[in-house]
């Protein structure tokens, strides 16, 4: 009888089969592993130990670590290493910076970050994803001078760097430079950044010539009055949390959205295509107003989206929203749009237990005019509320084509709700009402 083959040999066999491969093709492999799956390879053999300094990506999580001078010097090895003279993506989460005693006259937002980043830059980075743990410690919006030293701050080689394709900050401190010049730059995105001035983020943004993509969200610099987004490229603006007025001159622009609140304001200064798509982003702050907030601060909501009127697609999402300030709210948001085509209202969950109550009379220009495609993207059930929301749509809208309803999991066409909706009166005859299930389209 044969003998049985030992399973070691066999592996032993398949491993010197995969260590023959040249040096290029095996770091193409670990290229495409986690960082700590790559790295536990160079215990493999003598061949594999540092096969991992080879790979032209990075990616490391402070939590991986239990104490951090390993996680600097894992990072000082890789980057010191001479091995890689290119590197295509970096991504780091690590915690805020502790910062340094400020009477010690240290530069503030120096960090082991920065020699890391300014490395990256020297071997011609692509990719680059820098995220400080929001949890270690909150920083809070209103006292950001006090909290400063917990920033890691960008080196100045950051803006000149040629090959940068994609650059994604969460928690970081931008310096100030006069000379910024990112020619391959297309996606750019700025969480929770600080700013050192308005001009600053101008320039950043005005020198990248190809950039396409960019979101900002929650500036922490309360000396930053107006963000001037000025791109001739641009195609993709979201802005979140964003206390400032905001300032757009983007003539391609596509897609733009905004979570919005009363705090700021936004203005387009160039014409913008009127097919351009438009999310805005409604939280629970709404929900605080009652109906005499609302009339108070109508005015003020309209000037807050007067400068981007034009636009004629829009998706209002609920998030946290509650059903009945939804109702309220409608009408004024709308009214900021005269030339609305397109309507999408898209929110998980409402609670509109209350909204029978509402009496709203107020029709705006859209609805009367312009409205020819709503989808209310809504779980409906048998609520009352919800009635009165799809029965507003629906007797207001004098030139309505179609509206898209979604209903519940627990419902059908056969409903008796159903039939009650589809005998509203329609302020449009040409008006088709469509039953969808809820995630299905």
């Amino acid at each position: 009888m044969a003998r049985r083959r030992k399973p070691e040999v066999w592996l032993n066999n398949e491993l010197d089969r995969i260590s023959e491969l040249p040096d290029p093709l095996i770091c193409r492999v670990l290229y495409h592993l986690p960082t700590k799956d790559a790295v536990r390879t160079s215990v493999l053999s003598t061949r594999w130990r540092t096969l991992w300094l080879w790979v032209p990506r990075l990616g490391l999580n402070y939590r991986v670590f239990q104490k951090k001078d390993a996680l600097v010097n894992f990072g000082d090895r890789f980057f010191d290493s001479d091995r890689v003279s290119s590197i295509d993506k970096v991504e780091l989460d690590v915690e805020s910076n502790k910062g340094v005693d400020s009477n010690k006259g240290v530069d503030y937002y120096n960090s082991y970050v920065t020699p890391w980043i300014d490395a990256a830059v020297k071997r011609k980075i692509q990719h680059l994803d820098v995220r400080t743990d929001p949890d270690s410690p909150h920083i809070p919006k209103f006292c950001y001078r006090r909290f400063r030293a917990y920033f890691h701050g960008m080196p100045l080689s950051l803006y000149v760097c040629e090959t940068l394709v994609s650059l994604k900050l969460d928690g970081v401190f931008l310096r100030d430079s006069e000379f910024i010049y990112l020619p391959s730059l297309r996606i750019l995105h700025l969480i929770s950044m600080m700013n050192p001035n308005e001009a600053t983020f101008e320039r950043l943004i005005s020198s990248c010539p190809v950039l396409e993509e960019l979101e900002v969200d929650s500036s922490l610099n309360d000396d930053v009055k107006v963000f001037r987004v000025i791109s001739r490229s641009l195609k993709r603006l979201s802005v979140q949390e964003c206390m400032s007025e905001v300032v757009i001159d983007a003539p391609r622009l596509g897609f733009l959205s905004i979570d919005s609140s009363l705090s700021g304001s936004y203005m387009i200064t160039n014409t913008m295509d009127t097919n351009v798509k438009f999310v805005i982003r409604l939280g629970t702050y709404f929900g605080d107003f009652d109906e005499t907030s609302i009339l108070s601060n109508r005015k003020r909501f309209c000037n807050c989206l007067s400068g981007i009127s034009k636009v004629r697609d829009m998706t209002i999402l609920g998030v946290g929203l509650m059903g009945y300030s939804c109702l309220r709210w409608l009408p004024t948001i709308l009214e900021s749009f005269p030339n609305l085509k397109s309507l999408t209202l898209e929110c998980d969950e409402l609670q509109l237990e209350d909204m029978d109550e509402i009496n709203i009379s107020y029709v705006p220009q859209c609805l009367l005019s312009s409205l020819e495609f709503v989808d209310f993207n809504v779980p409906l059930s048998s609520v009352v509320g919800e009635m009165n929301m799809v029965r507003y749509i629906l007797e207001n809208s004098a030139i309505l084509k179609k509206l898209t309803l979604h209903l519940h999991k627990d419902c059908s066409t056969n409903d008796e709700m159903v039939k009650k909706l589809l005998k509203i009166p329609r302020g449009s005859t040409k008006c088709e009402v469509v039953f969808f299930d809820w995630g299905k389209k």
